[in-house]
C-alpha cells in the first residue's frame, strides 16, 4: 500500500503580513503545503527618487525591494561585483540578468554576509549598500571600521499602508473566533505597523509568531507578547517555509 503523505501545512490557518506584492509567493507556497494563508500586509513600500551611482567595487542589495527599485541606478563596471543578502534579494537579481557573486547560504542577514569567505575587502576598496530608510548599519559601521569606503544609496521607505475598516474586522473576528494559528513577521516594523492596524492590539498577546532574526522576538519581548516564537533562519521564502512545516509537524505530534 502507497503510504498517505500528509501536507505539512494541512488545516493551518497563516497570517501573511509581508507588502502586498511579495506576498503572493509566499501565500501560494503555503496553500500548495496545504494551509490558508490569510493575507494583510502592514508594510507597505513606497519608492524615493535617486540618482545613479557609478565608481564602487562591490554593490550590496540589502532586500529584494532594494533590487526592485535600486538595480537600474548601479552603473556597474567588468570589476564591480554584487552582493545579496539572501537567497531571495539573490533571485531577484537573477531575474534581471545581474550576476551574483556572494550570497550566504547558512541565513539572510548582515551578519551571514559579513562572514562569507568570499568578500575578501581590502581597506580602500569602495562598497555601495542600496536598501531602503532606516535599515540596519551594521554592514556600513563594520566596513568603516575596516577602513572601507561606503556610500549608502536609499531607494525606498516602509510606511503603514491604509487598510479598510473592514477587513480589518473580518480578520479579528476570525481571530477572536480562534480560526488563526500563527502570524509571519519578517521585520520590527512589521510588527508595531500589525499592532497599529489592529483595533484590539491584544490579540498579539498570545498568538505564535513566525519570526526572521532575533531582533523581532526582542521586540515582541519589549511589547509583552506571550506567544511561541518560531525562528526561521531568514526571511526569503524557503526559510519561513521549513520553519513552518517543522512547526506545524511537530504541533501536530504533539497532539495526536
Amino acid at each position: 500500500m502507497i503510504p498517505f503523505l500528509v501536507p505539512p501545512l494541512r488545516g493551518a490557518s497563516i497570517l501573511v503580513t509581508r507588502p502586498a506584492l511579495q506576498a503572493a509567493s509566499l501565500a501560494a507556497r503555503i496553500e500548495l503545503l496545504g494551509g490558508e494563508a490569510i493575507l494583510l500586509p502592514a508594510i507597505a513600500i513606497e519608492p524615493l527618487a535617486a540618482e545613479a551611482v557609478v565608481d564602487h567595487d562591490l554593490a550590496i542589495f540589502v532586500s529584494s525591494n532594494a533590487v526592485e527599485h535600486g538595480a537600474r541606478l548601479i552603473a556597474a563596471s567588468a570589476t564591480t561585483r554584487v552582493a545579496a543578502i539572501g537567497k531571495s534579494t539573490a533571485a531577484a537579481l537573477q531575474a534581471l540578468n545581474i550576476k551574483v557573486d556572494i550570497v550566504p547560504e547558512a541565513e539572510s542577514n548582515s551578519e551571514a554576509l559579513l562572514a562569507h569567505p568570499g568578500l575578501g575587502l581590502a581597506p580602500g576598496s569602495r562598497v555601495l549598500i542600496v536598501r531602503g530608510v532606516g535599515g540596519r548599519t551594521l554592514l556600513q559601521e563594520s566596513f568603516t571600521a575596516a577602513g572601507i569606503s561606503v556610500q549608502v544609496l536609499e531607494v525606498y521607505r516602509r510606511v503603514l499602508p491604509a487598510i479598510d475598516a473592514a477587513t480589518v474586522a473580518s480578520l479579528e473576528e476570525r481571530w477572536r473566533a480562534g480560526d488563526l494559528d500563527i502570524v509571519t513577521v519578517t521585520s520590527v516594523e512589521t510588527l508595531t505597523n500589525l499592532a497599529a492596524l489592529l483595533g484590539d492590539q491584544g490579540m498579539l498577546q498570545d498568538i505564535p509568531l513566525l519570526i526572521a532574526s532575533p531582533r523581532i522576538r526582542e521586540a515582541a519581548a519589549a511589547m509583552g507578547l506571550r506567544g511561541d516564537i518560531v525562528l526561521a533562519r531568514g526571511a526569503d521564502d524557503e526559510s519561513l517555509l521549513g520553519a513552518l512545516s517543522y512547526w506545524r509537524t511537530r504541533a501536530r505530534s504533539c497532539t495526536g
